[in-house]
């Protein structure tokens, strides 16, 4: 075999490898206030922490890992408890919107990204619609490679419904 056969064999291989995680388990889709994610097994639709600070923006829909739940705080978006070995993925969403947002681009993953929340996070913005909506990953500090995988691919799983 040629290096550059070989090379492609282990390239679409790794592909494979980093796509099974999610690819091989059933998806479900979770809805809510005209948000939706696709999860995987193990995932569930968490009950939305109540928005009293503010009604723009509004928590749409919140999914997350075993563990997941509301809390009580003054912070939007680190309103749940995110368990040591799991993730949460928040939608939060304006009445109108002011970007020009083709696609959703996640930050990379890293500490302080979240007021309020001292772990690992990612947030990425998109414009669908006429609005504007915020994607964001919040990931437990004992996650394993595959929650971390799989978290990511929930938030980019994110579309509008209507």
């Amino acid at each position: 075999m040629s290096r550059k056969a070989l090379l492609s064999v282990v390239f679409c291989a790794t592909v494979a490898a980093v796509a099974a995680p999610l690819a091989l388990g059933d998806l479900t889709t979770v809805r809510g206030g005209g948000a939706q994610l696709d999860v995987p097994d193990g995932w569930v639709k968490v009950e939305r922490a109540a928005d009293t600070k503010t009604s723009d923006p509004r928590t749409l829909l919140v999914a997350g890992t075993k563990g997941a739940r509301a809390i009580e705080t003054d912070c939007q978006v680190a309103s749940y408890r995110v368990p040591d070995d799991g993730a949460v993925v928040v939608v939060v969403g304006w009445r109108d919107s002011v970007l020009d947002n083709a696609k959703l681009e996640l930050s990379k993953l890293r500490r302080g990204t979240f007021e309020c929340f001292t772990g690992r996070g990612a947030v990425g913005q998109i414009a669908r619609k006429g609005r504007d909506f915020q994607v964001s990953v919040m990931i437990g500090d004992d996650a394993s490679l595959k929650t971390i995988r799989d978290a990511l691919a929930v938030a980019r799983s994110f579309a509008v419904v209507r």
